[in-house]
């Protein structure tokens, strides 16, 4: 194989997983089963001979989540993360191939090391991984499976469907479609370039109003980073000194900066809400003012089902982004989830929703903080 094609293959990147720090790993796996249809598949811990800390490898179509939690205080970077952060995200798996290579590109280009490249082995091949910094205190890793034929990697094995066979209805998420990270006030463009320079990501959008005139200010600053063949978009948001928001509220409720809301994509959108909603998920709610003034925008539109469910619109001529928000999934004021629903090929981010949502999500964690 020619250089050409061996850098054309490793700068192709996507999502792979995601890793939780929690506290009680077991309790935040069942709500992930219970309340979003996720599955077990598989788990590493003290009886696969891992006796410091317990990890759960779940699944949803595309979509894998790890839950990890220390099984012992010698585990001082998950009970140091927990203890500051609380419970959170600390990693994003980024799949990729030729993992020194891109590892030694990202370098030169440069990307904070945590853990240089190696492999992990057992009796279904082999791992390659490598983790750079992001942010305060996670982590991207870095991972090619292409020589590995086991569940997950190793270290894991499989769990047996009885023990989470919970009667639950489908719940329809896909993938995830964007990562949100709240910032500090001046590191977007820090952290900006870092994610561009790495990933051959590019900045698709932006919202700015730090030089608008007027009162209606929701006080934030967002950038959103896409690849070229759109399998990661990274969004990046951060508060204005000037008003008081619910990115700064993470900021401090999370003391830092860190990942603030993952958006999983459905198949079916309406229904997904509807089961989640049956399955005790708290959704952000939005005023009738907003479906009045879609009424009046777009006489064609049926917004009687959006009202219904009570989510979010936004159009660009014959496409449509369906989004709705929960509440923060935790007893802190700071991660949470979101589900959008992309119809007729839909490439935007609903950035003109954004001054209902901020304000509804600001209400929601002012009244609950």
């Amino acid at each position: 194989m020619n250089e050409k094609l061996i850098e054309s293959d490793f700068l192709k990147v996507e999502y792979d997983f995601i890793e939780y720090y929690v506290g009680m790993a077991k309790m935040v796996v069942y709500w992930h089963v219970k309340a979003l249809g996720f599955k077990v598949v598989a788990y590493c811990g003290q009886e696969t001979g891992n006796p410091d800390k317990c990890s759960y490898y779940l699944e949803k179509n595309n979509i894998k989540l790890v839950i990890t939690a220390a099984s012992s205080p010698r585990s001082h970077k998950i009970v140091s993360f927990v203890d500051l952060h609380g419970n959170g995200i600390k990693k994003i798996g980024v799949k990729t191939k030729g993992i020194k290579k891109f590892f030694e590109n990202a370098m030169e280009k440069g990307a904070v090391p945590i853990n240089f490249p190696h492999t992990l082995s057992d009796s279904h091949g082999t791992v390659d991984l490598a983790s750079l910094k992001i942010f305060d205190d996670n982590e991207i890793v870095l991972i090619d499976y292409d020589n590995y034929d086991g569940v997950f990697m190793p270290g894991y094995e499989p769990v047996s469907d009885e023990e989470w066979s919970f009667e639950k209805e489908e719940s329809y998420l896909e993938d995830i479609d964007h990562i949100a990270s709240a910032l500090r006030i001046n590191e977007i463009k820090i952290w900006e370039t870092y994610f561009n320079n790495i990933f051959s990501s590019k900045t698709v959008s932006c919202f700015d109003e730090r030089q608008k005139e007027g009162e209606k200010k929701i006080g934030m600053y967002l950038k959103v980073l896409q690849t070229n063949d759109k399998q990661m978009n990274n969004v990046l948001v951060e508060p204005d000194q000037h008003k008081s928001t619910q990115v700064q509220l993470f900021l401090d409720e999370h003391y830092g900066s860190g990942i603030q809301h993952i958006a999983f994509s459905s198949s079916n959108f309406f229904k997904s809400v509807e089961i989640l909603r049956k399955n005790g998920v708290k959704f952000i709610s939005f005023p009738d003012s907003y479906y009045n003034n879609l009424r009046r925008k777009y006489p064609n539109l049926d917004v009687d089902p959006i009202q219904k469910h009570g989510v979010l619109c936004d159009v660009v001529d014959d496409t449509l982004l369906f989004q709705v928000f929960t509440a923060p999934i935790g007893d802190r004021a700071t991660f949470f989830y979101e589900i959008v629903q992309r119809v007729n090929y839909y490439e935007g981010f609903g950035l003109d929703n954004i001054y209902t949502l901020f304000e509804a999500m600001e209400e929601e964690v002012m009244m609950n903080k």
